[in-house]
């Protein structure tokens, strides 16, 4: 378990990386998955800084950068900010 200092220094730092991912998700053109997952870690980060604010950020953070490599995947288009777009 993560002390209260770690987290109030860790979760804006996943906070931002989580809604970068679902940034990329978003530009990839699953908008509305996007913004589910958005939604959920807003919800999170304004409710209790605690292990599990921490965990759902995380939560996001995976499942926005799983749907994106499928997407990237499935689609053969780069990720975004991967430099690979043309």
């Amino acid at each position: 378990m993560e002390s209260r200092s770690d987290l109030a220094a860790d979760l804006p730092v996943l906070y931002r990386a989580a809604l970068d991912a679902v940034d990329e998700l978003s530009r990839l053109g699953l908008r509305r998955d996007a913004s589910k997952l958005r939604d959920r870690a807003i919800r999170a980060y304004s409710r209790s800084w605690d292990e599990g604010c921490l965990r759902n950020l995380e939560d996001v953070q995976g499942k926005a950068k799983a749907a994106s490599v499928s997407v990237a995947a499935r689609t053969g288009r780069p990720l975004p900010g991967s430099g690979l777009a043309g």
